[in-house]
């Protein structure tokens, strides 16, 4: 039996590819969603490159593992690039493949479409199935396995620095001990901290507390409150709350529009409330539109709620936000 190849991490994905160094096929397994995720980015990113924000949207394919067959995957692996040298075709969930279907994929690992790149992703595969063992022997397997506490620092920096945030080491410090090393949430807070504190400017253990806010709960009418004096620390935090609580973002946004019209109504039209109902017809769209999943409608919403404290000269309303409720 050929032996198995050696497993690499994310690091070394990336070097292989600013090489120019493609496989035809790749595992990408390991618990870390994060990490899985930003693999199978770096890989789109050079598969597809500069075409992806206009053909590259015919050059790709994304199914899920459970919902999928494999006749469905061989055709979208043996579909020609249009205008392009790669195409590429993701599985996610891999792991919930029925056996039979994977059973039907072996002969493609030996003979993998030269101009199509599969990559195959999941936190955990059935490694006694013989898909999987000539998956392994065959595929770049690209393992991630959460971060232990000594490669935690690096990796914020790395992604601070991609987010162009200068954090100081005391704030890098808070952000990994009140993440209890999450990565999911630490990208939450970096992405928060980059939008809220300004460009070129250092980021602080305080910008990171006022960004966390304190650990209390909150509810719809307190997030309106916190808009309403154009508090963006209160703001991000009841925001927060509300949506881990379950509250499903587009509910949180129509309460949001409905209290807007209530002022409105109540006193005359600004140019200041225009700029706004636009923000929320944007946001609107953007949540409606998917992709990216329940992270990125967060971050719309963050953004959304940071841009409404960011008006200058917003008067305060005539009547309080409590008239809608």
């Amino acid at each position: 039996m050929k032996a198995k190849r050696e497993d690499i991490g994310l690091y070394e994905l990336e070097r292989q590819l600013a090489a120019g160094d493609f496989a035809p096929l790749y595992l990408i397994v390991g618990e870390e969603a994060v990490l899985r995720d930003d693999a199978v980015a770096a890989i789109r990113a050079a598969v597809l490159g500069l075409d992806e924000a206009n053909i590259g949207v015919f050059n790709s394919d994304v199914v899920y593992g459970d919902e999928t067959e494999a006749a469905e995957i061989l055709t979208f692996c043996g579909s020609l690039p249009l205008f392009a040298t790669r195409r590429l075709v993701v599985v996610k969930e891999v792991g919930g493949l029925r056996a039979h279907e994977t059973e039907r994929l072996l002969p493609y690992l030996k003979e993998p479409v030269e101009t199509t790149c599969l990559v195959l992703t999941g936190g955990k595969v059935d490694g006694r199935l013989k898909f999987f063992q000539a998956l392994k022997q065959v595929a770049v397997t690209v393992a991630c396995a959460p971060l232990d506490a000594r490669a935690l620092p690096a990796w914020v920096q790395d992604q601070a620095g991609v987010l162009g945030l200068r954090l100081e080491e005391a704030a890098r410090a808070l952000l990994i001990e009140a993440s209890g090393g999450d990565l999911g949430v630490l990208c939450r807070e970096m992405e928060k901290l980059a939008a809220y504190v300004a460009p070129n400017t250092r980021v602080t253990a305080a910008d990171v507390e006022a960004v966390q806010g304190a650990d209390t709960g909150g509810s719809v009418h307190d997030l309106i409150d916190a808009l309403q004096r154009r508090d963006r620390a209160g703001s991000l935090r009841f925001l927060g709350k509300v949506l881990d609580a379950g509250e499903p973002p587009l509910r949180v946004l129509g309460f949001l529009v409905a209290c807007w019209r209530n002022m409105w109504r109540a006193r005359k039209f600004s140019e200041e409330m225009l700029r706004d109902f636009e923000l929320f017809r944007e946001t609107d769209s953007r949540l409606k539109g998917g992709g990216g999943g329940r992270r990125k409608e967060r971050l719309e919403m963050e953004r959304l709620a940071l841009k409404l404290c960011r008006g200058a000269g917003r008067a305060t309303p005539s009547r309080p936000f409590a008239s809608a409720r």
